[in-house]
């Protein structure tokens, strides 16, 4: 890239970002999946104390999720906590487990405020499987916006 050609990333204009982005500090830029907003709509950062409790919250999240993929649950009971590509991505894997795991272990990181990174064992009979999931706090709320069951 030549010298005077300025690279910027494509962050949304909050107050909040703003702050945060003087103090040096670390910060999330709410993932979008390639979508497009218009800088009034667009998904904000929550600070971690105006957030639902992380550990309860996730763990009823986790479940909701392998009842959805074993047939039990319906889908839209997490659409307002998904992000619309994974939530899509859930809807083409409804069916591919059979039965109910048993939860091993749960990990939780948190890279960045407002960020937790969470892998989860499963056991199923006598297979064992990880279920990874990010969720990001955007617009006062936990929002899944990346899962994946290896």
């Amino acid at each position: 890239m030549p010298e005077n050609q300025q690279h910027e990333l494509p962050l949304f204009p909050t107050q909040a970002l703003l702050k945060i982005e003087r103090s040096g500090r670390l910060f999330l830029v709410p993932t979008t999946h390639g979508e497009v907003f218009d800088s009034q709509f667009a998904p904000e950062p929550t600070p971690l104390s105006e957030l639902p409790d992380i550990e309860r919250w996730t763990q009823f999240y986790l479940i909701s999720v392998l009842e959805i993929l074993a047939g039990r649950r319906p889908l839209h009971q997490i659409a307002r906590n998904t992000h619309r590509f994974t939530y899509n991505s859930i809807a083409n894997r409804i069916g591919t487990i059979r039965d109910l795991p048993k939860i091993k272990s749960i990990h939780r990181h948190q890279p960045i405020e407002g960020v937790i990174e969470m892998t989860t064992v499963l056991v199923f009979k006598s297979r064992v499987r990880a279920l990874i999931t990010r969720f990001e706090g955007v617009d006062r709320r936990w929002l899944c916006t990346e899962l994946e069951l290896l």
